[in-house]
């Protein structure tokens, strides 16, 4: 009688262990490693908001004049006017006519949406490269037109490789003036130049 007291109270123990404890056990090594997969996205996340203090006490460090110089060989927005005052005044300091035949395509130039963002409608157009939307940078082709002396012309390329405004000159035509319909006169105002470059903006 003894012993089969002690039997059932085992296979109570056993019963009491595998309907009780065991899940409570489980419940703890669940709620364990989600407390540790806290503790490690907790600690991920003060690494990043000691990055970005580090970022914007980087980013205050940097004088105006280089934030100004920053923002103009990588604007944060296409701004083709001042682009094209930019080129008529190089080209006038140079001995070259102003700018004529200005010309680009306006949908390259970014729409803003209500919720801020930029879109940029060329992007979009099935028959342009999908990849340049994932690009973090947009680019705007311009081309223009002026006259004058082969030496100022090479002087105006000079300053625009110097500017702070980032471009990529892709093509260059020369045309002589014809002198039986131009007369000496144009001859020595020197040549036409029709200019074709490609500037960057970076998308916010």
């Amino acid at each position: 009688m003894k012993y089969i007291f002690l039997l059932l109270l085992i296979v109570a123990s056993v019963g009491v262990f595998i309907a009780i404890i065991v899940p409570r056990w489980d419940e703890v090594k669940t709620e364990r490693t989600t407390v540790a997969t806290y503790n490690a996205n907790l600690a991920i996340a003060n690494q990043l908001q000691e990055s970005r203090q580090s970022l914007i006490a980087q980013y205050n460090n940097i004088s105006k004049t280089d934030l100004d110089n920053i923002t103009t060989l990588l604007p944060d927005s296409v701004d083709n006017i001042r682009l094209i005052i930019q080129l008529d005044s190089l080209a006038t300091k140079n001995g070259l006519s102003s700018l004529r035949s200005v010309d680009y395509d306006p949908t390259q130039v970014p729409t803003t949406n209500p919720d801020g963002t930029t879109t940029t409608p060329a992007a979009t157009d099935p028959t342009t490269d999908p990849t340049t939307s994932l690009l973090p940078y947009g680019q705007f082709v311009i081309s223009f037109e002026t006259t004058g002396q082969y030496s100022n012309f090479l002087s105006f390329l000079s300053d625009m490789e110097k500017n702070l405004r980032l471009v990529d000159i892709t093509e260059v035509d020369f045309t002589s003036p014809d002198p039986s319909a131009t007369g000496a006169a144009s001859i020595a105002d020197g040549m036409d130049y029709k200019v074709t470059l490609t500037t960057y903006w970076l998308k916010q």
